[in-house]
């Protein structure tokens, strides 16, 4: 047996006897093996399509962050953008850095310019993540929760932090030359200046309206994924609910073990069980459903993305051994 086989043998043991020991003999397994194969097929094909739906999105909205760096076709964007989640789905938020490695190598987008989009990225993800959990809250009928009271007086502490961090990255721009003068080392101060370069659509008004209500479209078609794959797994709830169970698995899966997961899956269940009333034993099988149909179908394509764009591994690897010499 490979030490890799042994790990993997070692954390299913381990898992086992965590679940023994959190659910005990209370824990229902018949209703947990039966809503195993209450699914429906032509909603979880719908949301797998929806996923994909999500990918060009993305890569759309990226093409456009990246517009003052490069104009990067949209096809190699959708193919590096899949390879660089199915990288997040299998290493965990190390894989974060998959795509700027790729479009580095591939496209000669200076690295620290393309990390500069990912992190705009993510902010405007955090950003439309926090709407959405609002919208839900006050559509929804089942904010008399107590839980959800909680949790809707926190939402405010991260909004505040997500807009500093966008008004932060504003003042950053605006004042680059003047930070890049500060910074005695010549590399480095050459790296901040790439770096702030990935920040030049936050001048184009324009710009930053496009890719704000790109960002609404692609959490938009998020939520409706979500909610095809609920459907898909014999539930009847709401868009808003569906909302609200997408909103903790997103924010759980910040906190990702590398090819099992783990956030997601927590944040799943605590929202299904905490919000919508729905048993343990349910919300635990469903979470396993959801995990296969969120990332899998991902995975599973991504060797074909990168046929079809002439990636291979060693490209990764040359990438991650020398990004900044190939980076113009």
């Amino acid at each position: 047996m490979s030490r890799k086989s042994f790990f993997l043998l070692v954390l299913c043991v381990i898992a086992i006897i965590v679940a023994y020991r959190i659910f005990g003999k209370d824990f229902n397994w018949d209703l947990f093996l039966s809503s195993l194969s209450k699914m429906k097929a032509g909603w979880l094909a719908a949301s797998v399509a929806l996923t994909m739906v999500t990918y060009w999105l993305r890569a759309v909205r990226w093409q456009v962050l990246l517009a003052p760096l490069k104009a990067v076709p949209l096809r190699p964007l959708l193919s590096i953008t899949i390879v660089g989640f199915s990288a997040i789905f299998l290493l965990g938020r190390a894989g974060e850095f998959a795509r700027p490695l790729w479009l580095t190598r591939r496209e000669k987008v200076a690295l620290t310019g393309s990390v500069a989009t990912i992190v705009v990225e993510r902010v405007l993800d955090m950003i439309m993540l926090i709407l959405a959990f609002g919208i839900a809250l006050v559509v929804s009928d089942v904010t008399t929760s107590a839980t959800l009271i909680q949790l809707q007086s926190k939402a405010w502490m991260v909004a505040a932090f997500a807009g500093g961090a966008l008004i932060a990255l504003f003042v950053l721009r605006s004042h680059g030359a003047w930070v890049v003068r500060l910074i005695p080392i010549k590399r480095v101060a050459s790296w901040a200046d790439s770096f702030l370069q990935g920040l030049s659509f936050l001048r184009d008004g324009r710009s930053l309206a496009l890719v704000a209500l790109q960002s609404a479209l692609l959490w938009l078609g998020i939520a409706l994924q979500f909610w095809t794959m609920l459907l898909g797994m014999n539930f009847t709830f709401s868009m808003t609910e569906a909302t609200l169970v997408m909103v903790g698995a997103a924010i759980g899966s910040v906190a990702q073990i590398p090819g099992i997961g783990g956030g997601f899956q927590a944040g799943y269940i605590f929202c299904m069980t905490a919000l919508l009333r729905v048993p343990l034993e349910q919300a635990v099988a469903t979470s396993l459903i959801a995990t296969v149909f969120s990332f899998v179908p991902t995975v599973l394509v991504t060797p074909l993305f990168m046929l079809g764009q002439d990636f291979s591994l060693k490209d990764l690897k040359g990438s991650i051994i020398k990004p900044e010499s190939e980076a113009v």
